[in-house]
């Protein structure tokens, strides 16, 4: 039985030829990313928002204001629109 489970080194020198970047529907991403943001990772939450809003994304439908608000947050704030405090209180 021993003889037929490969090593984990052998495994680790496997390289695959994927592709440098994927195509996903825009519903497929906001699917993905409330999921994230739902799971608790933010901070992947916050990079795929931020590839769809630099790929042309417009708006996301999310009926939740407060998701919204969530998807755009970094925009926002990058691009001097709005500022939050800390506690994530608008000023």
């Amino acid at each position: 039985m021993k003889k037929n489970l490969k090593k984990l080194s052998d495994i680790l020198k496997i390289k695959y030829e994927n592709p440098s970047s994927y195509q996903i529907d825009q519903d497929k991403a906001e699917t993905i990313w409330k999921v994230l943001i739902e799971s608790g990772n933010k901070k992947e939450a916050q990079i795929l928002s931020k590839l769809m809003i630099q790929q042309g994304c417009e708006g996301i439908n999310i009926e939740n204001p407060e998701l919204i608000l969530m998807f755009w947050k970094d925009y926002l704030e990058e691009n001097d629109i709005l500022c939050f405090r800390p506690a994530d209180e608008l000023h």
